[in-house]
């Protein structure tokens, strides 16, 4: 299905939003963003007045950390298996790193773009599971992939998604599925890329 361009109308901004940015076009790209008021704008702009969304507000957060640190503690192999685009390697690098900082035992696979393409092709994955993981995690993909988390099931593993692409109308039966998207459409987490994710 081709996708389509909405172009989003210019928004009415308030007259203080305007003159306390200065500056029409900032003025405008906060309204865009849905922020009308100073107070808003100030907390948008100024890193002193950031507050992030917790990451536990997450659909499976809860469930995906209890899963690591169990396997880190039990030194379970863990692999991580992410995409061959930016989001899905950096989402890799990222979590890749922070699991051997955390003592984990974990590599990672990250498909060739021309020979795997996207998403989790059976036969690697059941390369990956007879080479020892027990742990899978997505990174960047993985959301529709119904078969991926019965090939690891069947093997005796568990699999964590984490994916930022849209949902399908039923979730794989992963062990966790992390996916912004699962939030509702006012969240400050529903848009994040792949490494936010991750």
């Amino acid at each position: 299905m081709p996708m389509k361009w909405h172009i989003t109308p210019k928004p009415n901004i308030p007259a203080e939003l305007l003159a306390w940015a200065q500056n029409p076009l900032l003025a405008r790209l906060l309204a865009q963003r849905g922020i009308f008021t100073v107070e808003a704008a100030r907390a948008f702009t100024d890193p002193a007045a950031y507050r992030p969304a917790p990451a536990a507000d997450l659909p499976d957060m809860d469930a995906a950390v209890s899963l690591l640190l169990d396997a880190i503690a039990a030194q379970t192999p863990i692999l991580v298996w992410g995409d061959f685009d930016v989001d899905g390697q950096t989402s890799t690098a990222l979590l890749v790193s922070v699991l051997r900082k955390l003592g984990a035992n974990v590599r990672f696979h990250v498909p060739h773009r021309l020979t795997e393409g996207h998403g989790i092709r059976p036969e690697n994955l059941a390369e990956e599971l007879r080479a020892g993981a027990k742990l899978i995690i997505t990174c960047d993909t993985g959301i529709a992939a119904h078969h991926a988390v019965e090939a690891v099931h069947a093997a005796g593993a568990k699999i964590i998604i984490t994916d930022h692409h849209d949902l399908p109308d039923t979730l794989p039966p992963a062990e966790a599925v992390i996916n912004p998207k699962r939030l509702p459409a006012d969240h400050p987490l529903r848009e994040l890329p792949g490494v936010g994710v991750a």
